[in-house]
């Protein structure tokens, strides 16, 4: 297990170390993304955007990492059932630009279970996800990040575990305002040294702008206020080694999201499992983002 860790630990560094070094040398380069041309290289300064240069809508996913930087914050809450038992969930999670090209995620949850007439309730572990900007196209942005998760969970609720996860998201224009969130990753549980491979996939179709300017005006104004959005995501794991070496979960979202005003977005998704057996029944998510 020492030499696993070890192994685990020097390829997540030298991931993340690669990845930081092929995003200066690729930000020379004229590449054109969030609305203007990128010349500054990684420390470029931040500049707030939701549409990419060609006027498309770029929209988070629930479930599926952005590729994209940004200054929001998330608040969300999920409720899910199934047999005998009934958890719930409140989710926050910061994401922060320090430049145009490298930023942070930060994680973290309180949870609520019910089962047998029983209830625990407690903080979840906190992960912490630095992430690069690679590469920056009108139509397409590739990341790289790297998940850390730290095992600050509440001991009533278990589950206080280290894990890496390095990955890469990218985001795709499709036209005529569809997008897709894509994500792969795999994660390493150290103390029960389980290794899994991640993946997310996230359409996105923004029907409209429904605001009191018009449509062109929105497209070309950096806040999502009005923009109704249509989400459709896939979202698993496959064991790669460990006990449970083999067994997969995947479960689907069907949801949408609004911006109610420049600063504020509304957002609301069920979930149903795909993959069985069933880790759950049915599930609903629901929250609020800020935009910074």
């Amino acid at each position: 297990m020492v030499a696993m860790t070890t192994t685990i630990t020097t390829l997540s560094l030298l991931f993340w170390t690669v990845c930081f070094i092929s995003a200066d040398q690729l930000s020379d380069s004229d590449h054109q993304a969030l609305g203007e041309t990128s010349k500054g290289g990684l420390w470029e300064e931040y500049k707030h955007s939701h549409f990419s240069s060609n006027g498309t809508p770029i929209v988070h996913s629930f479930g599926v990492e952005p590729a994209f930087t940004g200054r929001d914050f998330f608040l969300d809450f999920r409720s899910r059932r199934g047999d005998g038992f009934h958890e719930q969930e409140i989710e926050t999670e910061l994401e922060w630009a320090f430049t145009r090209r490298f930023g942070v995620i930060l994680e973290q949850s309180y949870v609520i279970e019910e089962e047998g007439g029983d209830t625990t309730e407690g903080f979840g572990n906190f992960a912490i996800v630095p992430r690069v900007v690679l590469l920056e196209e009108s139509r397409y942005i590739l990341t790289s990040q790297l998940e850390i998760v730290l095992p600050t969970a509440s001991k009533r609720l278990g589950g206080r575990e280290m894990a890496l996860a390095p990955g890469l998201a990218a985001w795709f224009d499709l036209g005529n305002w569809w997008t897709l969130n894509a994500q792969v990753g795999v994660e390493h549980i150290f103390d029960e040294d389980e290794t899994e491979f991640l993946f997310g996939l996230g359409l996105v179709k923004t029907i409209g702008c429904f605001s009191s300017d018009s449509a062109s005006h929105c497209q070309h104004h950096p806040s999502s206020e009005g923009l109704f959005n249509l989400l459709f995501e896939v979202t698993g794991s496959v064991a790669l080694s460990g006990d449970e070496k083999g067994e997969e979960s995947v479960e689907g979202l069907i949801g949408f999201s609004f911006g109610l005003t420049s600063q504020m977005d509304l957002r609301l998704g069920y979930e149903y499992p795909i993959s069985t057996p069933r880790e759950f029944d049915h599930s609903v998510v629901g929250g609020l983002i800020w935009h910074f």
